[in-house]
């Protein structure tokens, strides 16, 4: 598993937050999306051989959202 944080433009309130949950959770190969508002931050733990952070980066742009990787990482 990986984990990436995305800084996320367009957000104005926390009801943006759960959209965003809402539409990466819906991408095959994503276990986890939480939102921080406060931070304008969402963390994503996703399968890196079923989904690419470049496709969770489309589908949030899709929902409205532009995203900036901060940092990625993995977990065994």
């Amino acid at each position: 598993m990986h984990i990436s944080t995305l800084e996320i433009e367009g957000m104005m309130c926390s009801g943006c937050g759960e959209i965003i949950e809402r539409a990466a959770e819906k991408i095959p190969g994503i276990e986890k999306c939480t939102v921080e508002f406060s931070k304008s931050q969402a963390t994503v733990v996703y399968d890196p051989q079923l989904v690419t952070m470049e496709t969770v980066q489309r589908a949030l742009a899709g929902a409205g959202y532009s995203t900036q990787v901060v940092e990625n990482s993995s977990v065994a």
